[in-house]
Protein backbone atom coordinates (compact mmCIF):
# COMPACT_ATOMS: atom_id res chain seq x y z
CA UNK A 1 0.00 0.00 0.00
CA UNK A 2 1.36 3.40 -1.01
CA UNK A 3 1.75 5.95 1.77
CA UNK A 4 0.21 9.42 1.87
CA UNK A 5 2.57 11.63 3.87
CA UNK A 6 0.56 14.40 5.55
CA UNK A 7 1.93 17.46 7.31
CA UNK A 8 0.36 20.61 8.77
CA UNK A 9 1.88 23.95 9.64
CA UNK A 10 0.79 27.52 10.18
CA UNK A 11 1.67 30.62 8.22
CA UNK A 12 1.13 34.11 9.67
CA UNK A 13 -0.30 35.45 6.42
CA UNK A 14 -2.38 32.50 5.22
CA UNK A 15 -3.27 30.45 8.28
CA UNK A 16 -3.25 26.67 8.60
CA UNK A 17 -1.65 24.83 5.69
CA UNK A 18 -1.95 21.09 5.09
CA UNK A 19 0.10 19.22 2.47
CA UNK A 20 0.06 15.58 1.42
CA UNK A 21 2.56 13.84 -0.82
CA UNK A 22 3.11 10.32 -2.11
CA UNK A 23 6.28 8.85 -3.53
CA UNK A 24 4.98 10.10 -6.92
CA UNK A 25 4.66 13.75 -5.86
CA UNK A 26 2.40 16.39 -4.33
CA UNK A 27 -1.14 15.05 -4.14
CA UNK A 28 -3.15 17.45 -1.98
CA UNK A 29 -2.84 20.94 -0.54
CA UNK A 30 -5.20 23.00 1.57
CA UNK A 31 -5.02 26.31 3.41
CA UNK A 32 -7.25 27.82 6.03
CA UNK A 33 -9.63 24.88 5.97
CA UNK A 34 -10.37 23.42 9.41
CA UNK A 35 -11.52 20.06 8.04
CA UNK A 36 -8.59 19.53 5.62
CA UNK A 37 -6.89 16.86 7.69
CA UNK A 38 -10.11 14.82 7.88
CA UNK A 39 -10.64 15.24 4.12
CA UNK A 40 -7.09 14.09 3.41
CA UNK A 41 -7.56 10.96 5.54
CA UNK A 42 -10.86 10.26 3.77
CA UNK A 43 -9.05 10.70 0.43
CA UNK A 44 -6.38 8.22 1.55
CA UNK A 45 -9.03 5.60 2.35
CA UNK A 46 -10.85 6.17 -0.95
CA UNK A 47 -7.66 5.61 -2.96
CA UNK A 48 -6.23 2.83 -0.77
CA UNK A 49 -3.38 4.95 0.58
CA UNK A 50 -1.94 4.72 4.08
CA UNK A 51 -2.01 8.15 5.78
CA UNK A 52 1.16 8.77 7.82
CA UNK A 53 3.00 11.76 9.30
CA UNK A 54 5.09 13.73 6.83
CA UNK A 55 8.42 12.88 8.51
CA UNK A 56 10.38 15.20 6.24
CA UNK A 57 8.74 13.99 3.01
CA UNK A 58 6.84 17.29 2.73
CA UNK A 59 9.80 19.55 3.54
CA UNK A 60 10.49 20.63 -0.07
CA UNK A 61 6.94 21.67 -0.92
CA UNK A 62 6.46 23.35 2.46
CA UNK A 63 9.60 25.40 1.84
CA UNK A 64 8.40 26.41 -1.63
CA UNK A 65 4.93 27.37 -0.38
CA UNK A 66 6.37 29.51 2.41
CA UNK A 67 8.65 31.21 -0.13
CA UNK A 68 5.65 31.87 -2.40
CA UNK A 69 3.54 33.31 0.43
CA UNK A 70 6.40 35.61 1.46
CA UNK A 71 7.13 36.88 -2.08
CA UNK A 72 10.36 34.92 -2.54
CA UNK A 73 9.07 32.48 -5.18
CA UNK A 74 6.96 32.83 -8.33
CA UNK A 75 6.76 29.23 -9.53
CA UNK A 76 6.94 25.74 -8.09
CA UNK A 77 9.28 22.91 -8.99
CA UNK A 78 7.62 19.82 -7.56
CA UNK A 79 6.29 16.65 -9.13
CA UNK A 80 2.52 16.34 -9.00
CA UNK A 81 0.67 13.11 -8.27
CA UNK A 82 -2.47 13.61 -10.38
CA UNK A 83 -2.51 10.28 -12.23
CA UNK A 84 -5.62 9.17 -10.34
CA UNK A 85 -7.68 11.96 -11.95
CA UNK A 86 -9.57 11.74 -15.26
CA UNK A 87 -7.71 12.54 -18.50
CA UNK A 88 -9.78 15.73 -18.96
CA UNK A 89 -9.01 16.88 -15.43
CA UNK A 90 -5.29 16.21 -15.89
CA UNK A 91 -5.27 18.22 -19.14
CA UNK A 92 -7.02 21.15 -17.45
CA UNK A 93 -4.69 21.09 -14.44
CA UNK A 94 -1.60 20.90 -16.65
CA UNK A 95 -2.88 23.82 -18.73
CA UNK A 96 -3.54 25.83 -15.55
CA UNK A 97 0.05 25.17 -14.42
CA UNK A 98 1.23 27.08 -17.49
CA UNK A 99 -0.49 30.34 -16.48
CA UNK A 100 2.48 32.47 -15.39
CA UNK A 101 2.74 34.33 -12.09
CA UNK A 102 1.00 37.69 -12.36
CA UNK A 103 -1.11 36.69 -15.37
CA UNK A 104 -4.67 35.46 -15.73
CA UNK A 105 -6.74 33.34 -18.09
CA UNK A 106 -10.48 32.93 -18.47
CA UNK A 107 -12.24 29.60 -18.04
CA UNK A 108 -12.86 29.60 -21.79
CA UNK A 109 -9.20 30.22 -22.59
CA UNK A 110 -8.19 27.43 -20.23
CA UNK A 111 -10.70 25.08 -21.89
CA UNK A 112 -9.12 25.84 -25.28
CA UNK A 113 -5.60 25.34 -23.91
CA UNK A 114 -6.71 21.97 -22.51
CA UNK A 115 -7.98 20.94 -25.95
CA UNK A 116 -11.67 21.27 -25.12
CA UNK A 117 -13.04 24.50 -26.59
CA UNK A 118 -16.54 25.19 -25.36
CA UNK A 119 -15.98 23.37 -22.07
CA UNK A 120 -15.59 26.49 -19.92
CA UNK A 121 -18.26 25.38 -17.43
CA UNK A 122 -16.64 21.98 -17.01
CA UNK A 123 -13.32 23.75 -16.49
CA UNK A 124 -14.94 25.94 -13.83
CA UNK A 125 -16.24 22.87 -12.03
CA UNK A 126 -12.80 21.28 -12.26
CA UNK A 127 -11.09 24.38 -10.88
CA UNK A 128 -13.49 24.32 -7.91
CA UNK A 129 -12.24 20.80 -7.11
CA UNK A 130 -8.53 21.50 -7.72
CA UNK A 131 -6.71 19.20 -5.25
CA UNK A 132 -3.53 21.32 -5.28
CA UNK A 133 -4.53 25.01 -5.28
CA UNK A 134 -1.85 27.70 -5.58
CA UNK A 135 0.69 25.18 -6.93
CA UNK A 136 -1.87 24.55 -9.67
CA UNK A 137 -2.89 28.22 -9.86
CA UNK A 138 -6.68 28.10 -10.13
CA UNK A 139 -6.72 31.55 -8.51
CA UNK A 140 -5.42 32.91 -11.85
CA UNK A 141 -8.55 31.74 -13.70
CA UNK A 142 -11.38 34.28 -13.98
CA UNK A 143 -14.72 34.73 -15.69
CA UNK A 144 -14.87 35.97 -19.29
CA UNK A 145 -16.11 39.37 -18.08
CA UNK A 146 -13.17 39.75 -15.67
CA UNK A 147 -15.09 38.69 -12.57
CA UNK A 148 -13.30 36.65 -9.93
CA UNK A 149 -16.11 34.04 -9.80
CA UNK A 150 -15.78 31.05 -7.46
CA UNK A 151 -12.73 29.90 -5.56
CA UNK A 152 -12.39 27.08 -3.03
CA UNK A 153 -10.66 29.35 -0.50
CA UNK A 154 -13.23 32.12 -0.95
CA UNK A 155 -13.19 35.20 -3.17
CA UNK A 156 -11.39 37.26 -0.53
CA UNK A 157 -8.40 34.93 -0.65
CA UNK A 158 -8.50 34.78 -4.45
CA UNK A 159 -8.36 38.59 -4.51
CA UNK A 160 -5.43 38.62 -2.05
CA UNK A 161 -3.49 36.06 -4.11
CA UNK A 162 -4.07 37.95 -7.37
CA UNK A 163 -3.11 41.28 -5.80
CA UNK A 164 -0.02 39.66 -4.29
CA UNK A 165 0.94 38.76 -7.87
CA UNK A 166 0.41 42.34 -9.06
CA UNK A 167 -3.06 42.00 -10.58
CA UNK A 168 -5.41 44.89 -9.81
CA UNK A 169 -8.87 43.87 -8.55
CA UNK A 170 -11.72 46.32 -7.90
CA UNK A 171 -15.25 45.41 -6.84
CA UNK A 172 -14.70 41.72 -7.63
CA UNK A 173 -13.40 42.43 -11.13
CA UNK A 174 -9.90 42.23 -12.59
CA UNK A 175 -8.87 45.62 -13.94
CA UNK A 176 -7.29 45.06 -17.32
CA UNK A 177 -4.87 47.44 -19.02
Amino acid sequence: MMKLYIDTYSDRKFGKLVVAVTEKGLRLFSYGEKTALKKFIKHAKKYNLMPVEGNGKTRNIKKQLIEYFHDKRRSFSVKLDIGYLSPFTRRVLKAACKIPYGEIATYGQLACRAGSPGASRAVGQMMAKNPIPIVIPCHRVIGSNGSLTGFGGGLGLKKRLLEKEGIVVRKGMVVRD
